[in-house]
C-alpha cells in the first residue's frame, strides 16, 4: 500500500516539474437553475501566481496576484479565490451553458502549470403556466383544442378535466410533447375546468384552471340534463288481434331519443310504440332506452305485457287484477 502511495506521488511530481498537468474541475453543483449561483471549485499544489478563465474562446476572466481583468459580459458576475483558483459565477444565465477552462500558473518552487476544464449545465425551470384555445367558442359537434404555454423549460406537460387526470381515447387525442388536446367532436360532456401541469428538473408548476363550455351555437350555451324519471304508459295485457299502444317519455333537455326492446330484442325506435295486430310473440318484458346525445347518458324503464288468447282468459286476467287491488287496498287500511 505504501509502495502504491509513493508512485502516485512520484508521477504528480514528475508532471509538474515537466511544467504541466491537467485536472478535473468540480461544480458546486450541476445542472444549475436559471439565476443561482456556480463556484468552479479547483485544489491545486499551491497559490497560483498567474490564472485565467476561459468560455467559448471568450476571455471571462484573467489575474496576475490580486489584480483582475475581468471580461465585458462578465462584470459584477465573477468572484475568484486567489489562493485555489476557484471561480464563483453569478445569476447565471442559459447563455452561460458549455464548457469552461482554467490554466493556473506559478514560477516560484514548486513551479507548476495546470489546466483544467468542466462543462456547465443551465436549466431554465418553469415559472409560469396557462391554458388557453387558439378558437374563442367550443362549438358542439365541431372540432376544439386547448393549448398549454409554459414560462420556462418543461420537461413533460400532463392534463386535469375537474382535478383527475385526463386521458386520450376515440375523440380526445394529445399532440406528441403533449401541449395541446384536441377533442373531435367536442360535446357536452367535455365541459368542465381544464388544467395543464408542467414539469422539468428543479420544480413543477399547475395553470388556473380553464372552463369549457360548449356552445350550441355561437354564443348559446347548451343546455343539457337528464334522462331522468323514465316511464312506459300502456296496457299491461292484450288480446290476440287487438291493437296496443306504448308510450315512453322521460325527464330531459333537449329531448331524448327513445329505442324499444321487448324480451331484450330491438323491436323499434321513437317515443310512441304501437301493435297491430298482437300476437303471442308481443309477451314479454319491454324496455324503453331514453338517450341524451349532449349528455351523453341513458335511462330506461320496465314493463310486463301479457297476451290473452281468448275472452275467458281475458275476463281471467280482469278478475286477478281486481283481487289484487283489493288486497292492496286492505294491507293499506
Amino acid at each position: 500500500m505504501e509502495k502504491t502511495r509513493v508512485q502516485v506521488l512520484t508521477l504528480v511530481l514528475l508532471g509538474l516539474l515537466k511544467g504541466g498537468w491537467s485536472f478535473q474541475v468540480t461544480l458546486s453543483k450541476d445542472p444549475v437553475e436559471v439565476g443561482d449561483d456556480v463556484v468552479f471549485e479547483v485544489r491545486s499544489p499551491d497559490k497560483p501566481e498567474t490564472g485565467s478563465w476561459q468560455f467559448r474562446n471568450e476571455q471571462v476572466v484573467f489575474w496576475i496576484g490580486t489584480k483582475l481583468v475581468v471580461g465585458l459580459k462578465y462584470n459584477d458576475r465573477i468572484d475568484v479565490n486567489y489562493e485555489t483558483g476557484s471561480l464563483k459565477l453569478m445569476s447565471v444565465k442559459l447563455s452561460d451553458s458549455g464548457d469552461y477552462f482554467v490554466h493556473l500558473q506559478k514560477a516560484g518552487e514548486p513551479p507548476f502549470s495546470l489546466t483544467g476544464n468542466a462543462t456547465l449545465h443551465i436549466i431554465d425551470s418553469v415559472t409560469k403556466v396557462t391554458v388557453n384555445s387558439p378558437s374563442p367558442y367550443p362549438i358542439l359537434n365541431n372540432t376544439f383544442s386547448l393549448t398549454c404555454n409554459v414560462s420556462g423549460n418543461a420537461d413533460s406537460r400532463s392534463w386535469l378535466k375537474d382535478g383527475q387526470p385526463l386521458s386520450a381515447g376515440d375523440r380526445i387525442t394529445f399532440s406528441k410533447d403533449n401541449s395541446a388536446v384536441s377533442f373531435n367532436p367536442v360535446l357536452v360532456s367535455d365541459n368542465g375546468t381544464y388544467q395543464c401541469i408542467a414539469n422539468s428538473y428543479f420544480r413543477n408548476g399547475t395553470s388556473t384552471g380553464y372552463s369549457l363550455v360548449v356552445n350550441c351555437k355561437l354564443n348559446l350555451v347548451c343546455v343539457a340534463d337528464g334522462p331522468e324519471q323514465v316511464s312506459i304508459i300502456g296496457p299491461d295485457a292484450s288480446r290476440i288481434g287487438s291493437t296496443a299502444v306504448f308510450t315512453c317519455s322521460a325527464r330531459s333537455q333537449p329531448v331524448c331519443e327513445y329505442t324499444w326492446f321487448i324480451n331484450g330484442k330491438l323491436v323499434s325506435k321513437g317515443s310512441p310504440y304501437k301493435i297491430h295486430p298482437v300476437n303471442s310473440s308481443n309477451d314479454g318484458s319491454y324496455t324503453c332506452t331514453a338517450w341524451n346525445s349532449l349528455t351523453e347518458r341513458n335511462s330506461s324503464a320496465v314493463k310486463m305485457h301479457h297476451v290473452l288468447d281468448s275472452a275467458s282468459s281475458w275476463s281471467r286476467h280482469a278478475v286477478a287484477m281486481v283481487i289484487g287491488t283489493l288486497v292492496s287496498a286492505a294491507v293499506l287500511v
